[in-house]
């Protein structure tokens, strides 16, 4: 207010001294006064008034919380057994003694001379090897198909659009397709839930729960066990 009081002052001053100004300039500063008063005034206490257009523009910037923070599975994935020789490596022979349900905790073991880093994991899903599939890492399951002994094989692609998972043999990169209700059941006839990963380095239990993280809800992976070497 003491700069609205200076600035009247100010114009008695002027417009006493000078009687050229004319009327039309007394009332221009009249309205420069006027508009000053307005948009210099106190705002009310405690509130600060900001323009709508700057509310909206900001509202527009604010990301909204998502229940969805967790990625999702690609369609469809494909590990090329082909370019790992570290997995490899642990099929240059043919797995024995799968007829028992500690038949993949015994490839585990006689792989050690072969394999320098392997994990076991219990308590595995489906959506589970399929997101080591995306990652890039070929899951290893013990299977019974119908008619055939058990079988020890990666499980090297899948594809949600056609509901099928590929196994396939890593010495000769033939493969079987089974839909992936065929896979559970089959793969439940043995040892369900359990499955091997060879990587090309250690796996410790936050880089498996990190790279699941990746692809599922915390939620889908809380029950797992992991065992590495």
């Amino acid at each position: 207010m003491k700069r609205h009081l200076f600035f009247l002052r100010k114009l008695r001053q002027v417009s006493l001294e000078s009687s050229s100004y004319s009327t039309v300039r007394t009332c221009v500063a009249s309205l420069v006064f006027v508009i000053l008063a307005i948009s210099c005034g106190p705002p009310p206490q405690g509130q600060y008034y900001v323009p709508e257009t700057a509310i909206k523009a900001a509202e527009k910037n604010v990301t909204p919380q998502s229940t969805q923070n967790q990625g999702t599975l690609p369609d469809s994935a494909l590990v090329r057994l082909q370019r790992m020789p570290y997995l490899r490596n642990a099929f240059k022979e043919t797995p024995r003694g799968v007829h028992s349900r500690s038949g993949l905790d015994d490839f585990y073991a006689r792989t050690r001379g072969t394999v320098q880093h392997a994990s076991i994991i219990t308590g595995g899903s489906l959506d589970i090897l399929k997101a080591f599939i995306a990652k890039g890492w070929a899951p290893i399951v013990m299977i019974q198909l119908p008619g055939r002994n058990s079988q020890i094989l990666p499980v090297a692609r899948y594809n949600d659009r056609s509901s099928e998972i590929f196994l396939q043999n890593p010495t000769n990169l033939a493969e079987q397709r089974l839909s992936y209700e065929e896979f559970e059941r089959y793969w439940g006839m043995t040892a369900r839930g359990k499955f091997l990963l060879i990587t090309p380095q250690a796996l410790s239990d936050v880089d498996v729960k990190n790279v699941l993280g990746r692809y599922l809800p915390a939620e889908a992976f809380q029950q797992i066990s992991i065992r590495s070497r």
